[in-house]
This record gives structure tokens, C-alpha cells and sequence, in this order.
């Protein structure tokens, strides 16, 4: 039998594949076809709505140089107390962006641990995201980190404050820490170092309540017309010659919005009166010997009325608004602490 050779097969098939490429191979094109109609045009398109429009309404240099500007005149930018209080995990939720951020997202009112490398107060310790960019319909936000009813501490977080706008935010910080002295059983009680609202009892006092109420004669808590401003309305203020903004110096132009003849804080002389009945409180402390002369505790028992003016006095003097935040209850407080006193 004739044997086929492998390489005469292969030159077979290489053949076979040659003709059927050949054979598939397209041919020249046909002549044009009849022309179609023309279809509808298009219309032009136009520009859509710029995505950062309503962004750049706040957030161009011009606005952040002004507020920086504003922020370095105010006493947040002075970052008092910063280095001391602003680590320490029990006084951070106050005295350093980083306390405070952290509180805020745990809901507690005080820091997992001490930090390190705290910073004083800055743009994002108040400002975080915005809730809503229906600006139109919503209005700005400003991105407030937390405007909600505040928990205070001087009663455990049982009892909630709420102004009901931006102001909230200011009442985190802005409250006592310490509640007023009770008696401890025999009519009298112990004064330690440190001992007072600690720094912060504008919120409270603004909502006429906080104060070691000797006597009567108070005002319903709420009733101060100035309720309704708030710290925001007062002390943000439309920024004029170094005051109101983000300075939170509190111009006499916001007193005009209802007073219209205002020409100083000092309205009718009544910081006058409150300046000039601190004073006297102060020196009747100094006289029963719970106050030195630089103003100062001295640690030691004393009956429980004299300790509950010297609480209202701490709180007083932190206050520092002369009884503009509520001119009833201030008086009221300074006035019956006084009487104790004496």
C-alpha cells in the first residue's frame, strides 16, 4: 500500500484553506442607494446649573479671610486654658477641638482618655457638614455641629435646655458643671478649692435658672425677652468695627433692634447697679472671712447660706455680662445673696 507523505498532507490542506479564504473575499461595493429623508433637528443644548453655586455664595477667600480675621480678635482664639485643661479627659469637652469633637460624637462629657496635643477652638470644632443643600427652602445651616436641647451637667443631664436655634450650641460649654451647695445636714457646708459654677453659667442664667436661689422674688425661667436672641443674636451680630461676627463681642447695634435709643451696654446704668452690687456681696464675703482679699475661696465650713452666696458670687463674676443676659433673675440672685450675707 503507497504511504501518504506527512509534508505532500500538509501542503494539501494549506491549499484547501487558500481557496476558502479566496472564495469569501468581498467584492467592490454597489452603487449609492436613494437618499432618506432628513430626520427632526436637534435642539442646542444649554449650560446646566453650575454644581457650586450655592457653595460659593459663603465659601469664597474673601468670606473665610474676614471670619479668620474676626476669629483671631475673640477669646476662643486666645486658646486660654488650652494646654492645661484642653488634654485633661474630664475637662477637654470645653478647652480643645478635639474634647469637644469627641464628645459630641459619643454623647458623653468627657473624653475617652486624656489628649495628648490638644488645640484650642477652631472652625471645625463648631462647623461639620451640612444637613440640607435646599438652602432656597431650608435656609443656611451653617453647617452647626450640634444645634439640638442641651443636657446640663449641674443636674446630671437630667434636665435639657433648649433656645431653639444655633444658640444650643454655645449652651454645650456655656453651663455650670457644678450644681448649687445643699446643706449637708447640720446647716452648713464644706467650700474646697476650685469650688463655683466653674466658669460657664451664661446659659443657665440667660434662662433665669442655676443660681443658689435665696430668698424669692425670682422670675418664671424663660421670661427674659432676651431668651428669644439667644447667644447668636446678641453676640454674632452683624460684624461692624470689631464686634459682633465671629468676634462674639456684642455690639451696642444689636441692643438697638429693641432699644432703640441704646447708646452703650451699660442701658439705663443697669450694669451699673449690678457691677456696684457684686462689689458690696464681695467685700460682705470678705467680711465673714470666706473670701481673701484677692477675691478669692478660702477652704474651710461655713453656714450653708453664706456658702450658697459665695456659689452665686463665683457664678456672677464668671458671667460677665453685668445682668444683660437676664436683668430680673440677676438682680434677684445678687440682691437675696447679699441679704444672707449681711
Amino acid at each position: 500500500m503507497k504511504k501518504i507523505n506527512f509534508g505532500s498532507l500538509m501542503m494539501m490542506l494549506a491549499a484547501i484553506l487558500f481557496i476558502s479564504v479566496s472564495c469569501t473575499k468581498e467584492g467592490p461595493a454597489g452603487a449609492a442607494g436613494i437618499a432618506g429623508a432628513d430626520g427632526t433637528n436637534g435642539t442646542d443644548g444649554t449650560d446646566g446649573v453650575d454644581g457650586n453655586a450655592s457653595c460659593i455664595q459663603c465659601h469664597t477667600l474673601a468670606n473665610k479671610d474676614a471670619i479668620a480675621a474676626q476669629y483671631d480678635m475673640s477669646g476662643h482664639s486666645a486658646g486660654l486654658y488650652v494646654g492645661y485643661a484642653g488634654g485633661r479627659n474630664d475637662c477637654a469637652m470645653c478647652h480643645s477641638d478635639e474634647g469637644f469633637r469627641e464628645t459630641q460624637h459619643t454623647g458623653q462629657d468627657t473624653t475617652a482618655a486624656n489628649i495628648p496635643i490638644p488645640t484650642h477652638i477652631a472652625c471645625e470644632t463648631c462647623h461639620d457638614f451640612h444637613e440640607t443643600f435646599d438652602f432656597e427652602t431650608d435656609g443656611p445651616d451653617y453647617a452647626i455641629r450640634q444645634n439640638g436641647p442641651v443636657a446640663l451637667m449641674m443636674y446630671d443631664d437630667e434636665v435639657t435646655l433648649d433656645f431653639g436655634n444655633n444658640s444650643n450650641l454655645c449652651l454645650n460649654c456655656h453651663q455650670p458643671r457644678t450644681a448649687a451647695p445643699v446643706d449637708d445636714g447640720s446647716g452648713n457646708f464644706y467650700v474646697y478649692n476650685h469650688f463655683g459654677p466653674h466658669h460657664g453659667p451664661q446659659g443657665t442664667y440667660l434662662q433665669g435658672i442655676g443660681g443658689a436661689e435665696l430668698g424669692n422674688g425670682y422670675p418664671e425661667p424663660g421670661s427674659s425677652p432676651h431668651v428669644q436672641a439667644g447667644c447668636t443674636g446678641c453676640h454674632m451680630y452683624e460684624y461692624a468695627e470689631g464686634e459682633g461676627g465671629h468676634t462674639w463681642k456684642v455690639p451696642v447695634a444689636s441692643c438697638q433692634v429693641c432699644h432703640d435709643d441704646a447708646t452703650t451696654l451699660d442701658y439705663n446704668g443697669k450694669q451699673t447697679v449690678i457691677a456696684n452690687l457684686i462689689g458690696e456681696l464681695e467685700e460682705a464675703l470678705k467680711g465673714v472671712g470666706l473670701l481673701d482679699e484677692e477675691g478669692h475661696a478660702i477652704i474651710g465650713t461655713y453656714p450653708i447660706e453664706q456658702a450658697q452666696a459665695y456659689y452665686n458670687y463665683a457664678g456672677l463674676v464668671d458671667d460677665r455680662s453685668l445682668g444683660i443676659h437676664n436683668y430680673d433673675y440677676i438682680h434677684t440672685l445678687v440682691s437675696n445673696s447679699l441679704t444672707a450675707v449681711e
